[in-house]
């Protein structure tokens, strides 16, 4: 198995990075949290927070004074948790149509991820510590009926909440985000996490150690897998340009060695998986992703595959109405 070649052309295909290293002295610029999570009341009405992370807390509410209700249980709590390389404002038109759509029974959570796009970096930040802050968040304000809606890293991040806090967690939508991502660069299922233990730690590596010219090669070799239009073409590579590679290499790396397929199993949330294959141009392909990930989730019962043909790994970029169909209709409305 040609495994290095396989995540080297996945790395230019897919992971998008153009970013200038944060000297390490530079201390001020650092955040001390590995995430900050955004809180807005009515989405319909208000934009996705400045995506700055403040490098002081862990919550930050908006300034209308409506922020600081006390959460009601019964009131439908979103949180929306990007992926690699992403801040909050890939979410902020689906969030707007939420919110519109739920009317006074929607409450948003936007997670910020430290060293992601134009946020603060948080030294060695890792998929564990931003899975433990997110809990610590969900528990800290006494959150039910939770919905998580996570893109790529952010869909696995869903599972993991949703393992961690079954009583709180209540539905999971993952927007092109798998249990185990290791399979994409084998094309196989049969992997394991001990297997690609080497792999990522070489992957870690070598994002740690890249140049600005490479990391700029990478973003523009692979921007067509990620959107069709050249206006959202330049929001991921706006993103991308200025996140931290070093960051970016070590989540990699957890997420290659995080295998949740079988944990997922056991779980009673309703997971609802988007898939996107509209960056492939023939069926055989399209076919043979569908059924990479649709195998990811054989065995657990409660989880729903749906894939998007024509959208690439944005999806919401691509199909926004798509995307609010199918998320409203597996949330449910009373």
């Amino acid at each position: 198995m040609k495994f290095l070649n396989l995540i080297t052309l996945f790395s230019a295909a897919i992971l998008l990075i153009n970013s200038a290293t944060l000297h390490a002295e530079d201390t001020s610029a650092l955040a001390t949290v590995p995430v900050t999570v955004y809180e807005q009341i009515d989405s319909a009405k208000t934009q996705v927070p400045s995506t700055q992370t403040p490098s002081t807390q862990t919550i930050s509410r908006n300034n209308d004074s409506s922020s600081n209700k006390p959460i009601k249980y019964d009131e439908l709590n979103v949180l929306f948790i990007p992926g690699l390389m992403s801040n909050a404002s890939v979410w902020s038109e689906l969030s707007h149509e939420l919110g519109s759509y739920y009317k006074g029974q929607y409450r948003s959570h936007f997670a910020q991820v430290a060293g992601f796009a134009d946020n603060k970096v948080y030294p060695n930040n890792r998929l564990s510590k931003i899975t433990a802050a997110l809990v610590s968040y969900i528990e800290n304000n006494n959150l039910n009926n939770v919905i998580v809606v996570g893109h790529s890293m952010g869909g696995h991040i869903a599972y993991q909440l949703a393992l961690a806090l079954p009583e709180r967690v209540s539905k999971v939508v993952s927007v092109d985000g798998l249990p185990f991502i290791t399979p994409i660069f084998t094309r196989s299922n049969k992997v394991t996490a001990a297997q690609a233990e080497p792999y990522a730690m070489s992957v870690k590596s070598q994002y740690a150690n890249m140049n600005q010219e490479q990391l700029s090669a990478y973003t523009r070799q692979g921007i067509h897998v990620q959107t069709t239009s050249e206006l959202n073409q330049a929001k991921v590579l706006s993103m991308a340009s200025s996140s931290h590679p070093e960051t970016v290499g070590q989540i990699m790396a957890d997420l290659m060695t995080s295998d949740l397929r079988s944990a997922i199993t056991s779980s009673n949330t309703p997971i609802l998986f988007l898939g996107a294959s509209g960056g492939f141009s023939d069926n055989d392909s399209k076919e043979m992703v569908k059924q990479l990930y649709t195998e990811q989730f054989a065995n657990a019962k409660q989880a729903k595959v749906v894939m998007n043909t024509q959208s690439r790994h944005f999806i919401m970029y691509d199909d926004l109405p798509w995307l609010l169909q199918q998320t409203t209709q597996f949330i449910g409305k009373e």
